[in-house]
């Protein structure tokens, strides 16, 4: 349209302008997955929400919700309010879409996020994305190069080992977190055993070498009241096979990681001691 007819239009209040270029209509609820999304029009095509927009739009926590983009190289985008990168890689695969707004996904969001947070800004972050099934180990131990700017994210992948399932919530990685600072030997995550009847559970933690199983005890971590119950009687057929079964509540292991680690410390002196 032309520059009069826009104005006309802004000066009669029908259009509010949001950024230079993007206007929305005058009756639309102004919100800010709206401002973001005008963001991603007048970057360009192929622009993206990206690093904090494109996780404040998941979820993820402790970011802020910033207009934040990546468009293509050698594009550059100048925009009051509007934060710009440029990418020289930015491959289909990297690219979503929540409630209709381009963005990066959650691996790539990670990846980038990174780069540009600390390690403890990026821990809960990553704790987060894993819990809720975002991203997996495997395909961020793919993202971390060897380059020098992936060194955030490489120190946070150490600090998870490897297992046959991930971590199944934000509950289980601030529990082994507790552990580690207490100087504790680490026990297995997500532990696999065989059950008489053929079937096959997985443990939070388990130290298999002593048969003490680490549990998080509540059923808000798992899908119904009914899994939980489901998950006492399963910790029935454990103690029959000699198995000791300490369970931690959510309360202590993210306010009183101490009294985590002195329960953990004398579980484990007393199998040791028969």
């Amino acid at each position: 349209m032309s520059a009069r007819a826009i104005e006309h239009r802004l000066a009669s209040g029908e259009w509010v302008r949001l950024l230079r270029g993007a206007y929305r209509l005058g009756g639309a609820e102004c919100t800010w997955e709206q401002k973001i999304m005008a963001a991603t029009l007048v970057a360009g095509p192929g622009a993206v929400a990206s690093h904090r927009a494109a996780a404040a739009l998941v979820g993820m926590p402790g970011v802020p919700r910033w207009l934040e983009v990546t468009v293509p190289r050698p594009r550059q985008v100048a925009v009051e309010g509007v934060i710009a990168h440029q990418t020289r890689l930015l491959v289909p695969e990297d690219i979503g879409q929540v409630k209709g707004i381009p963005v990066t996904t959650a691996g790539r969001t990670i990846a980038d996020l990174s780069r540009v947070y600390s390690k403890a800004k990026m821990d809960p972050i990553l704790n987060y994305a894993m819990a809720n099934r975002l991203v997996t180990r495997a395909e961020m131990v793919g993202r971390a190069t060897g380059r020098k700017h992936d060194d955030v994210l490489r120190k946070l992948l150490a600090e998870r080992p490897a297992s046959a399932r991930p971590m199944g919530s934000e509950f289980e990685a601030a529990l082994f977190r507790a552990l580690r600072d207490a100087g504790l030997p680490l026990p297995v995550p997500q532990y696999r055993i065989l059950m008489a009847d053929g079937g096959e559970v997985f443990l939070d933690f388990a130290y298999p070498e002593v048969k003490l199983a680490i549990e998080a005890d509540s059923f808000i971590w798992h899908a119904s009241l009914a899994a939980w119950q489901r998950d006492r009687a399963r910790n029935g057929d454990l103690v029959a096979m000699g198995w000791s079964i300490l369970p931690i509540t959510c309360d202590l292991v993210m306010f009183h990681p101490a009294e985590v680690a002195r329960r953990v410390g004398s579980s484990l002196k007393i199998r040791r001691a028969g």
